[in-house]
């Protein structure tokens, strides 16, 4: 009877995982369509972006393609370029960056519409141009504009277009800003690197086998491939910071209550204090500051968004020769960085000292802590919901490891914890992150409150303004590194978790003697010999460093980044 039962349970469990896999082959098809419908019209989308682009005469592209960010401003204003012509010059610039780097999901038609609109608005008498008048703005993909996909590059959300603008996108229209591209993410967001299976694989300008970050990756890409002057991105755990870094560009992640987030989906819908956060990436600090002074000079985002406070503008935090009490460390205590990342805050130290600001030594308390916490937090439901997704959609290749994770259940991942912390103790230390049930979870967010405050208390005894401290532990990975090492994120990460605002500015480039030196780089797990062979090969390419200050101190952050920016580029 026993050998019978068996033989039963055997054949029901092979027609089960029969169905499922008939099932499964079934939705693959069914995705793999959409995903060459949806690639179909991506090239319809830059064929015609081409065709526009051929419109302007030569001479005057060539013109305005070689322009900076202020002279662009410059010449809009004084007429000297009409918003037409602008935008399909960046057509153009837009398609090159693609060509190297595919950070271009579709470009936005209506924006020639929008720079006709704006050119007869300029003829009118006694018409005032607006501040950003006919500047072309990137988008990252899950920015919502009107009548386009946020996809955070799940096939199965794609042919669902946003019904309105983001409060985000309604301000750079009012400002007379114009958005011309989306540009691309990882599948779910919750990556620094850059792939996903709607639009593919996003590449490092400077070499294709290396990412450009995430999840802002697209945008990273872009700008570093002089496609765009100005973007916006998203960050909840160094989206926005994380590709600044790997790129040479330059943004900054605000505080969550300076940018209204209605109508923002994010990578895992409904997760309080982690929360994630809009701000403009470009080429260099300047360009932030110029489009945040914009934004946040008067209350208008309050007028929509009753959540956000209405902090404007402040320009004695920002003024030029203010100086700061600035801490700053090298090794957060989690995740030694290679050789350049702990030269390049040395170095920066060195500019700030001599801008006459104070640096004092600064270390951040439990980071190995705060890591556990930053995930359950961010995962909020043990990565059911993102697990559910991506079994419902083509999974990207880069991201298995993950996804594996997620599919492992809470209370074997703890068993296997205390087995692997014998072996492998920062391995350990993460695989008891994910919440088991929600008494859990709010014994998470009660000490992640309780972590805020003990780092404010901390920052206050010491007078700290600002910290600075490396943005990665890395320079660019090849592709399939950041779903390996998640565990680098801890630069970024806490101050998402801290909620502080945090920017990202390029200090310098990886030289032979950091390659050198990273042969004494430790190799006592897995994770430290992974980081060490994905940075062998990486002499000239960028290094950034990361300035971080409590809400509503961006200026701050601002100032500092860009006294960092003088001294690298002289001006």
């Amino acid at each position: 009877m026993i050998f019978l039962f068996t033989i039963l349970a055997l054949v029901a469990a092979a027609v089960y995982c029969n169905v499922v896999w008939g099932r499964r082959k079934l939705r693959r098809m069914e995705l793999e369509a959409i995903v060459a419908r949806k690639r179909a019209d991506r090239e319809a989308s830059i064929a015609a972006a081409k065709s526009s682009a051929a419109k302007v005469d030569v001479e005057v592209r060539d013109r305005i393609a070689v322009m900076e960010f202020a002279e662009l401003r410059d010449g809009l204003q004084k007429g000297e370029i009409s918003c037409l012509d602008a935008v399909r010059t960046f057509y153009h610039k837009a398609i090159l960056a693609n060509e190297r780097t595919n950070s271009v999901c579709m470009f936005i038609k209506e924006a020639e519409e929008w720079a006709r609109e704006w050119d007869e608005k300029a003829k009118e008498p006694g018409f005032v141009k607006p501040a950003l008048f006919g500047v072309p703005f990137s988008l990252k993909e899950c920015v919502p504009i009107e009548g386009y996909d946020q996809t955070r590059g799940f096939v199965q959300d794609t042919y669902k277009p946003t019904k309105e603008d983001s409060v985000m996108v309604a301000h750079i229209k009012k400002i007379g800003g114009i958005p011309y591209v989306q540009t691309n993410v990882p599948q779910s967001l919750l990556s620094y690197n850059c792939a996903n299976p709607v639009f593919g694989v996003t590449n490092h300008p400077k070499d294709k086998n290396r990412t450009s970050g995430g999840s802002s990756g697209g945008e990273s890409a872009i700008l570093a491939a002089d496609g765009s002057v100005l973007g916006i991105g998203g960050d909840v755990g160094g989206s926005i910071r994380i590709p600044c870094h790997f790129t040479g560009t330059a943004g900054i992640k605000p505080s969550h209550l300076r940018f209204s987030h209605r109508g923002v989906c994010g990578s895992v819908p409904g997760r309080p204090l982690i929360n994630s956060n809009d701000g403009p990436m470009a080429r260099d600090i300047e360009t932030n500051v110029a489009f945040l002074r914009e934004v946040w000079k008067d209350d208008w985002i309050s007028q929509q968004d009753p959540y956000v406070p209405p902090v404007l503008w402040n320009e004695d935090l920002y003024k030029e020769g203010r100086k700061y009490r600035i801490g700053y460390y090298v090794d957060d205590g989690w995740f030694t960085p290679t050789p350049a990342l702990q030269r390049s805050v040395l170095e920066a130290k060195e500019h700030l000292e001599r801008a006459g600001h104070t640096l004092v030594p600064f270390q951040p308390p439990r980071v190995p802590e705060v890591m556990r916490l930053f995930v359950r937090a961010v995962c909020v439901d043990a990565g059911q919901y993102l697990l559910n997704k991506m079994l419902n959609d083509i999974v990207e290749p880069t991201l298995y490891a993950q996804v594996a994770m997620w599919m492992i259940p809470v209370r074997l991942q703890r068993v296997l914890a205390y087995v692997g912390s014998v072996f492998f103790p920062r391995l350990g230390n993460l695989m008891k992150a994910l919440a088991k049930d929600t008494s859990e979870l709010r014994e998470c967010y009660a000490a992640i409150e309780a972590y805020r405050s003990e780092f404010t208390v901390l920052m206050l005894d010491k007078k700290i303004d600002a910290l600075l401290c490396p943005s990665q532990v890395m320079p660019a990975p090849p592709h399939d590194i950041p779903s390996k090492l998640f565990a680098s994120i801890s630069y970024t990460g806490i101050f998402n978790l801290l909620d502080f605002g945090a920017g990202v500015v390029n200090a310098t480039y990886v030289t032979k003697d950091d390659e050198e030196k990273l042969e004494a780089y430790p190799e006592t797990d897995v994770w430290y010999k992974l980081a060490k062979k994905a940075t062998k090969g990486t002499v000239g390419f960028p290094v950034g460093v990361q300035v971080a200050a409590p809400p509503f101190r961006e200026e701050i952050v601002l100032r500092v980044l860009r006294d960092i920016e003088k001294a690298v580029i002289g001006h």
